[in-house]
């Protein structure tokens, strides 16, 4: 036998060791990647804090003073408040965005184009182009804004984004 010739009982002993060491950096990069998802979502939560201590400042103005994009924000922001003061989903139908984000500051057909751009639709009806915020029109109810506060958080939907249709919300 020569020196380059391997056992199968020495080719085995390698192949263990070198599999344990794959397991320990395996566990090492999983603990890693499980430090990072947490302080991803601590930092995600504290972005949406500061963007609703910021919108806070807009609570005054009446809605007159506001531009569309503005409009768009405050329904957002009341959807997401409402669903993270619950159990994480809420819907706002054309009544409570008239009343209790606008206090009734504004007329019923701009609340219904309210309720279309804060899902980030234009001309359509129903659905949804906003991660967490969803236009629907259930055959049982009102048609209404619903939002998923774990999904919302997620996204940048706080920033209304240029409301750009020839349809402007007053």
């Amino acid at each position: 036998m020569s020196e380059d010739d391997v056992s199968a009982r020495d080719a085995l002993a390698v192949a263990q060791r070198a599999l344990a060491r794959t397991q320990e950096v395996e566990e090492s990069l999983r603990e890693d990647v499980d430090e990072h998802d947490a302080e991803l979502e601590a930092l995600r939560e504290e972005v949406t804090a500061l963007q609703l201590r910021v919108s806070e400042l807009d609570e005054d103005r009446s809605a007159s003073d506001l531009s569309p994009d503005e409009k768009v924000g405050k329904v957002r922001e009341h959807a997401f408040r409402k669903a993270a003061n619950g159990h994480g989903r809420a819907t706002l139908d054309y009544d409570a965005i008239k009343w209790e984000v606008f206090d009734g500051e504004i007329g019923d057909s701009t609340c219904y184009r309210l309720i279309r751009k804060a899902a980030g639709l234009d001309e359509e009806k129903t659905g949804s182009r906003v991660d967490g915020f969803i236009a629907r029109d259930p055959s049982d109810g009102n048609y209404h804004l619903a939002v998923d506060a774990r999904e919302a958080k997620r996204s940048t939907a706080f920033s209304a984004g240029k409301i750009e249709t020839a349809e402007e919300v007053r």
